[in-house]
């Protein structure tokens, strides 16, 4: 998302990594990051749900994923998830005040 990648060096500072995964092909991620003038975090691409299905946010009639964001600490425990509505959009001042608190 461009918002992110305008605050990544935030992030970075914060000791966190950022990144897209979503159920697009890689080369929708591609044409994507292209469309933007490029993404410096990495847009992984899950192609066979399975990540979508293990967090929730799969979207069956669509076959597709809900956007969401969830912030992981170093030992793999989700400490934050937040789930998005048609045409909404995360906050990066948000995730980042959560990623502050760990």
């Amino acid at each position: 998302m461009p918002a992110f990648e305008g605050r990544l060096r935030d992030f970075e500072a914060a000791a966190t990594q950022v990144m897209g995964i979503s159920t697009d092909s890689i080369y929708c991620h591609d044409a994507w990051a292209r469309s933007l003038g490029g993404v410096s975090y990495p847009l992984l691409a899950d192609v066979h749900r399975e990540v979508v299905k293990n967090y929730g946010v799969w979207w069956p009639e669509l076959n597709a994923n809900y956007r969401a964001t969830y912030v992981v600490d170093k030992q793999g425990k989700v400490r934050f998830a937040e789930r998005y509505g048609k045409g909404e959009i995360p906050d990066p001042a948000k995730i980042l005040a959560e990623v502050k608190k760990l």
